[in-house]
C-alpha cells in the first residue's frame, strides 16, 4: 500500500517509520529542511509523564507510549531517553496533582506522596510552601527529542523511504486521493496521513478555530552554581502552580536546564511567528520565582519560539475523508505519543483499525490500560 504523509515532524516520521515496518510505501512531504528546526518537534527534550489530571484516557495511552518508545528504541538499536521521573505539586483538594492522583488510582498505577519536607529532599532547590504535596512518579522522564527526530530520519533513509523535504503541499483532493504540490504537480496514494501540527490549517481552514495556531516561548537557564548538581539529579516537573501551569525539563543527558509556561502563548501564524521578544524568556522564567532558592541568580541561556496548533478542549483532533486520515491539534503534549500515535495511525491508513475506533482512543476517551 502506498501512503503519504503530510508532515515530517514526530508524528509523520514515527507513522513512515510503522508502515515501512509494516511492508508499505511510505512518501513523507515537508516544507521545511528535514530536520526541520522551525517545528514543533525538534528540541532538546520533551516530557513523558503519566500525571494527566481526570484525563484518565490520555493517562493510559502514556502507559502504551511508553511501550510503542521500547519497541523504537529496539528497531534504531538505539535509546533517546532518561527515566527521571515526574514531580507534580497539590496545593489544594480536586487540583490538577490531586486528580492526577485519583486517576492514578483508578487505573492502580504506582506512585508516592510526598510531603513538604520530603519535596525539598529530592528537589533542595526548591521552596514549598505549607500545606503543599507532591505527586512522584518514579516512570516517566525526557525524550531527547532532537536526536529522536534525527534517528528517525537516518532510519528512513536507510530504509529507502522517500523523504521530500522543501516540498510544500498546497492543497488535498480525497476524491482522487492526490495532494497538490506548490509546483503545480500532483502525487497519488492509496491513503494519506496528514500531520501537519501547527500548519494544518492552511491545507483545511475549516479546521482553524479546532486546531489554533499559536506561539509558544520556552526559556533555557543556567541554574546558580549551589543548585547545579541537584537539578542535574532532578525529575521532570508538571504543573507546579495551579493558577501558572509551568514545567521544567532537567539538564539531564548533555541538555540544558528549560522552564516552560503553558499561559505565556498567543495566537499565532505559524508562517510568520513574531521573533522572540528581548524579555520574553525572562517572563516564562519569572513564573518560577514563587518555588526556586536563589531565584535571582538564575540566568536566562536563551529563548525559543515554537509552533504549536491548539484544540479548545487540548484533546487531539482528528478527521477521516476517504482515503485521507489526519491528525491535529497536538499542543505540546504529542511528542510523547510520537511512536504509538505513528503506529495507531499506521494501523488506521492500512484498515487494521478502524477511524471509528481511532478517534476514539486519540480523544482520550478510553478509561481503561490496555492489556497485553
Amino acid at each position: 500500500m502506498k501512503v503519504i504523509i503530510i508532515g515530517g515532524g514526530i508524528v509523520g516520521l514515527s507513522t513512515a517509520w510503522a508502515l515501512a515496518r509494516g511492508g508499505h510505501e511510505a512518501l513523507l512531504f515537508e516544507q521545511g529542511p528535514l530536520p526541520h528546526d522551525g517545528g514543533a518537534s525538534y528540541d532538546q527534550h520533551r516530557l513523558i509523564r503519566l500525571p494527566y489530571a481526570d484525563q484518565i484516557g490520555y493517562c493510559a495511552m502514556v502507559v502504551d507510549a511508553f511501550k510503542a518508545w521500547q519497541r523504537m528504541w529496539d528497531d534504531l538499536g538505539e535509546s533517546h531517553y532518561a527515566e527521571i521521573g515526574s514531580l507534580a505539586l497539590s496545593f489544594q483538594d480536586g487540583d490538577w496533582a490531586d486528580l492526577s492522583r485519583q486517576t492514578l488510582d483508578h487505573l492502580s498505577l504506582d506512585y508516592a506522596t510526598l510531603d513538604r519536607q520530603q519535596i525539598e529532599e529530592l528537589c533542595p532547590f526548591m521552596k514549598v510552601p505549607d500545606g503543599v504535596w507532591g505527586l512522584h512518579n518514579e516512570a516517566g522522564g525526557l525524550l531527547f527529542a532532537a536526536r529522536i527526530v534525527e534517528a528517525l530520519i537516518r532510519d528512513l533513509r536507510r530504509r529507502g523511504v522517500k523523504l521530500r523535504d522543501e516540498t510544500r503541499i498546497i492543497g488535498v483532493d480525497p476524491a482522487a486521493g492526490a495532494v497538490t504540490l506548490e509546483n503545480g504537480k500532483r502525487e497519488t496514494a492509496d491513503a494519506i496521513v496528514v500531520a501537519a501540527g501547527a500548519w494544518t490549517a492552511k491545507l483545511f481552514p475549516e479546521l482553524q478555530r479546532r486546531a489554533v495556531p499559536h506561539r509558544q516561548v520556552v526559556a533555557y537557564m543556567q541554574a546558580p552554581e549551589a543548585h547545579a548538581e541537584a537539578w542535574a539529579r532532578a525529575p521532570v516537573m508538571v504543573h507546579l502552580l495551579n493558577d501558572v501551569d509551568i514545567y521544567a525539563a532537567p539538564p539531564t543527558g548533555g541538555t540544558d536546564l528549560k522552564f516552560g509556561c503553558g499561559q505565556h502563548r498567543r495566537p499565532g501564524d505559524p508562517n510568520k511567528l513574531d521573533p522572540l521578544g528581548d524579555d520574553e524568556a525572562a517572563q516564562v522564567a519569572s513564573a518560577f520565582a514563587p518555588l526556586l532558592r536563589d531565584f535571582d541568580d538564575y540566568k536566562v541561556l536563551r529563548g525559543q519560539v515554537c509552533p504549536y496548533a491548539v484544540a479548545p478542549d487540548e484533546r487531539f483532533v482528528t478527521e477521516s475523508n476517504g482515503p485521507v486520515l489526519l491528525i491535529g491539534g497536538c499542543t505540546g503534549h504529542m511528542f510523547k505519543f510520537g511512536a504509538l500515535m505513528g503506529e495507531q495511525l499506521s494501523r488506521t491508513v492500512t484498515g487494521q483499525t478502524t477511524f471509528k475506533e481511532f478517534k476514539l482512543w486519540a480523544e482520550g476517551r478510553h478509561q481503561s490500560l490496555t492489556r497485553d
